[in-house]
């Protein structure tokens, strides 16, 4: 069997030959360029350079030799963006939308400084704000890529939080919220403007490797560690709609699968999320409040498919010991695993300073518990 064909099976809630491990697939299942390094090390790996394309977060495209190590079944196939960014020489930049990024103090992320949208008012105010077309250079070596790889499950990354989280990067968090609920006229507008670029973008890629692509992902990060950051009403009303609209275009027009990412507690919505087509979802964030692993598979598991969820990592892959790692991993397994409907990794990146024997621990625990009977 095929890492392709597994990843594919497990999304049609079939048991294949052992559950499907995902290593940097998509840009949330990834690893900081200093883990990377420091596994290639330990592990006397082949060095074939470092990629990263997720600048703000300083994550990697995994090295093959890597993937390869420990099995990986996914393939990352990344687009660039439509632009460098540009450095303002203040230790600020502007990326491709305009909002501007500064790198923390601890050298890890850069931060939102300024939002290009955050004096706009009014719906006609839009008009004097255009998207950067979309270029060749976005897909530039993605074709070839996926031709090397073509035994991988393939997947499309790079389509940002669209419906969600650039609104708020372009007004700011807090004008974006307040459109929600006192400016639905210029909320909505700003979702229409941003929803049409993101149709162009993928009918733009699509012509070019759309043959070459299994599944396309997106991310909305639509909830915090305790709640959805807004009301399951209010996201119901104002948000959902958009992203029904998107989903349904990939799913229908190029008929894609449609992996999801969106972080936090997001329960309340994950009915409303299969409803509006998502096949997957990830991180499954098991330490946010009511994403109970048990429950999660019970209620859900026969209509979505689960990618992620294996360790948690704001606690026990960085924090705990190699032993309660290998309990946790054994444990998800046992309930995630089941009738397929279930793709394997860690609940988002792995961070600086996560011990490499943890690390090791979860990859050997999973190797040992992913078969299929």
């Amino acid at each position: 069997m095929t890492s392709k064909e597994r990843v594919m099976a497990a999304l049609n809630h079939e048991e294949a030959d052992r559950v499907p491990l995902d290593i940097g697939g998509i840009n949330n299942s990834t690893m900081h360029e200093q883990i990377e390094k420091a596994l290639k090390e330990k592990l006397g790996l082949k060095d074939n350079g470092t990629v990263i394309k997720a600048v703000q977060q300083g994550v990697v495209v995994p090295d093959d030799s890597v993937v390869e190590y420990f099995g990986g079944d996914t393939c990352s196939l990344y687009i660039n963006e439509s632009r460098p960014w540009k450095d303002n020489g203040d230790g600020t930049f502007t990326d491709m939308w305009g909002v501007g990024q500064k790198l923390n103090p601890d050298g890890y992320y850069y931060n939102m400084c300024f939002h290009p949208m955050e004096h706009v008012e009014e719906p006609e105010d839009l008009e004097a704000y255009t998207f950067l077309p979309p270029t060749e250079y976005m897909v530039e070596g993605l074709a070839e890529r996926a031709e090397a790889h073509k035994d991988k499950c393939c997947i499309l990354e790079g389509l940002r939080e669209p419906m969600f989280g650039l609104p708020s990067w372009l007004r700011g968090n807090q004008n974006y919220y307040m459109d929600l609920l006192a400016n639905e006229e210029l909320s909505d507008a700003l979702h229409e403007k941003i929803l049409a670029y993101y149709l162009e973008l993928i009918d733009f890629i699509m012509v070019r490797i759309g043959d070459k692509v299994d599944i396309v992902k997106v991310a909305d990060d639509l909830g915090a560690q305790d709640a959805l950051l807004m009301s399951p009403e209010t996201y119901r009303a104002r948000v959902k709609p958009y992203q029904e609209r998107l989903y349904s275009y990939i799913k229908k027009k190029y008929n894609k699968k449609l992996l999801l990412h969106c972080c936090g507690a997001i329960e309340p919505i994950i009915g409303d999320l299969i409803e509006i087509g998502v096949d997957a979802l990830n991180p499954v964030q098991i330490s946010a409040r009511g994403m109970e692993p048990e429950m999660l598979k019970k209620k859900y598991g026969n209509n979505i498919t689960f990618w992620g969820g294996g360790v948690d990592t704001q606690s026990c892959l960085n924090l705990g010991t190699a032993e309660e790692v290998k309990e946790q991993v054994k444990t998800n397994l046992e309930i995630f695993k089941p009738g397929g409907g279930y793709v394997f990794s860690q609940v988002h990146n792995i961070q600086p300073g996560v011990p490499l024997e943890n690390i090791l621990a979860m990859y050997e625990v999973f190797r040992e518990n992913s078969q299929y009977k």
